[in-house]
C-alpha cells in the first residue's frame, strides 16, 4: 500500500511541476540498463539476446526480429554510427532511430517509446530524391 501511495505522489509530482523525460534521453551504464528502461517505457522484449553484433557499439542486443538496443562509449560514437546509417543501404530503406546521450533504439514504436524515455528521433529517407 505504501509503495502504490508513493507511486501516485511521485506521478502527481511529475504533472503538476511538468517534467517529463529527460530531452536528451540521458545514458545507460550498458545495453542491459538500455533494455529495462524500453521495457519500462512500453517496448516489448520478451525474446532477448544481447549478441553484441552492432557496428562500433560498445553493447547491442535484440529483442526478438524487431528491436535492436545499442550503447555506446561515447556521443560521438552515436553520431557515427548514425551517418555510417545513412550512407549505407539500411539508411536508403527508410526508418526511424531514437537515439540518446550514449544509444540507440531501433523499433517499430520510437514515437511512443520517446514520449516516455525521452530522446532524440533520427529519420532514415527512402525517397529517391533525398
Amino acid at each position: 500500500m505504501a509503495k502504490k501511495l508513493l507511486a501516485t505522489i511521485v506521478a502527481t509530482t511529475l504533472i503538476i511541476t511538468g517534467c517529463g523525460p529527460d530531452k536528451s534521453g540521458g545514458s545507460y551504464d550498458d545495453v542491459e540498463a538500455l533494455r529495462d528502461a524500453f521495457v519500462e517505457a512500453g517496448g516489448e522484449c520478451d525474446d532477448w539476446n544481447q549478441s553484441n553484433k552492432v557496428s562500433g557499439a560498445a553493447q547491442s542486443g535484440e529483442c526478438g526480429t524487431d528491436t535492436v538496443l545499442s550503447t555506446y562509449l561515447t556521443r560521438d560514437a552515436v553520431q557515427d554510427r548514425i551517418a555510417e546509417t545513412k550512407d549505407s543501404i539500411f539508411g536508403e530503406m527508410g526508418g526511424e532511430w531514437l537515439t540518446g546521450e550514449n544509444w540507440v533504439i531501433n523499433t517499430d514504436d520510437v514515437r511512443g517509446i520517446q514520449k516516455k524515455m525521452g530522446g532524440t528521433i533520427v529519420s532514415f529517407s527512402n525517397d529517391e530524391g533525398e
